[in-house]
């Protein structure tokens, strides 16, 4: 038999070609080196062995054939089952010269496979018309997953509720998702005011909690998403929340005075709050050094209701504190513990004062208790006196011109009249000012009945003063300046 096949060869070779050695046997030689290479791509890149991918059309190309130009033959199967040497897929043949090749990249040859969900091994073997190559096996696996994980069941155990409204500023969340291909990878989240909203393709933890904090009152939309190791990310879930951080405020604000004098005045506060508080504290502070000398706390203040302290110039033992300015700061506290502080500054406290005599028609003012000077006035006369009572400076103009609230008809007429120092002491238009129209001061020079502004018949109820006076006074007493008027 050996001759026969010796003599076959011999022939051919006579007829001027090698006969191909596939029509002398049962298949083709193996005669071409392994592919050095095996790699698996998709439109995203290279797949790594064991990796995922959420393509279905994955791309098996063998790399390294140096100078052999050949196509290829790809054995695809699904894991656990078998390689029988069947090609499932294949790039055309060649030829036996260097040329294109359909179906190759850079020269290497490339077969793409539609696959479907699973997990895939495979190999493959270089051929042209010379023979094939021995089977290179993939070192690795194939795993694609083109379905999504499912939208998560989200949960929280500080706002469990999602009709009623919370009280604290942390937010925590829970979740539980599956994913029946590659399995969860991470999650995305996003805490805003969209109900619409959606947590962005990114991941942001791998847990299956979040706590988030500093969160102010509103309504908020926690948004949450899962992503698997395929890189597929699964609809959207959201869980709403409402939130009531917001300290109770103070509303209708009103004070007594700014400076007071604590002889015969307190400083009062009042005011109500926008909603429910539990507890209320007032601090009286020293301004110079933030020395706390006075708190008050009350207890159960509701929405609207009105209420108010009066500071008399002690501190908490009862002692006077000493003149100067206090800060007043009002903290309000709900059930929750939210609490807002507001406060105000420059409120003086003082022991000055300025006490007018009616029947000494004199002028005395008091510097902390002491005289700081003394002067004879002009009043009020018998038909428009002075009012004797407890008064406070209540503005103070720097020139002024007066202008008369009678008709010229009137017995009290007077024509405009301009003064340098005025300090109004008492609603109605009582004040304390210079006259430089007047002549005479003192005892006697309110006591006729006359047309008021001549030098005996007084004022329309005004305290005059001669013009230094006015000027020191002016220059010396502040705005809410304690003012005597005494018969």
């Amino acid at each position: 038999m050996r001759y026969l096949f010796a003599f076959v060869i011999i022939m051919a070779c006579a007829a001027g070609g090698l006969l191909e050695y596939r029509h002398l046997t049962a298949g083709p030689a193996v005669v071409l080196p392994l592919p050095r290479q095996l790699l698996a791509t998709t439109g995203q890149g290279q797949l790594l062995p064991g990796g995922w991918t959420n393509s279905n059309d994955v791309s098996l190309k063998a790399s390294g054939l140096g100078n052999v130009v050949a196509g290829m033959d790809v054995e695809l199967r699904l894991e656990g089952t078998q390689f029988t040497g069947t090609p499932t897929g294949s790039t055309p043949d060649p030829g036996q010269v260097a040329s294109a090749c359909t179906g190759c990249v850079n020269g290497d040859p490339v077969v793409t496979e539609h696959l479907a969900d699973g997990y895939y091994h495979w190999q493959a073997r270089l051929h042209n018309k010379q023979g094939v190559s021995p089977w290179r096996v993939y070192r690795g696996h194939l795993n694609v997953d083109t379905q999504p994980p499912v939208a998560p069941s989200i949960n929280s155990s500080t706002d469990p509720n999602p009709a009623k409204t919370y009280h604290s500023s942390t937010l925590q969340f829970g979740w539980q998702t599956s994913d029946s291909g590659s399995g969860v990878d991470g999650y995305s989240y996003r805490l805003d005011a969209d109900p619409h909203g959606l947590a962005a393709t990114e991941v942001r933890t791998n847990s299956q909690n979040v706590s988030l904090t500093g969160i102010s009152s509103g309504t908020f939309y926690f948004h949450l998403r899962a992503v698997d190791h395929a890189g597929n990310w699964g609809s959207n879930a959201t869980f709403p929340v409402h939130v009531d951080v917001t300290p109770p405020g103070l509303t209708h604000v009103r004070f007594s005075a700014y400076a007071f004098n604590p002889e015969v005045d307190a400083l009062t506060v009042s005011f109500g709050v926008t909603k429910a508080a539990q507890s209320i504290h007032v601090g009286i502070y020293r301004q110079s050094n933030n020395q706390l000398v006075r708190l008050y706390a009350l207890q159960g203040l509701a929405q609207g209701q009105k209420t108010s302290v009066s500071w008399h110039g002690n501190d908490v033992q009862g002692q006077p504190v000493p003149p100067g300015d206090y800060e007043v700061y009002v903290r309000t506290t709900d059930q929750y513990g939210h609490s807002a502080l507001t406060g105000w500054r420059d409120f003086v406290l003082t022991n000055d004062k300025i006490v007018v005599s009616l029947s000494q028609q004199r002028l005395v003012a008091y510097d902390n208790g002491k005289v700081f000077l003394t002067s004879l006035v002009t009043t009020g006369n018998p038909k428009l006196p002075t009012p004797a009572g407890t008064y406070h400076i209540m503005a103070k103009l720097h020139p002024f011109t007066f202008r008369s609230p009678w008709p010229k008809s009137s017995p009290f007429y007077y024509e405009p009249s301009k003064v340098q120092y005025a300090m109004l002491f008492r609603g109605g238009g009582y004040f304390i000012h210079d006259a430089p129209w007047r002549g005479a001061f003192g005892p006697g020079t309110n006591a006729q009945i006359g047309t008021p502004g001549q030098n005996f018949t007084g004022t329309h109820g005004c305290i005059n003063v001669p013009s230094d006076v006015a000027a020191k006074l002016f220059a010396w007493a502040p705005v809410g300046t304690l003012v005597e008027v005494v018969p």
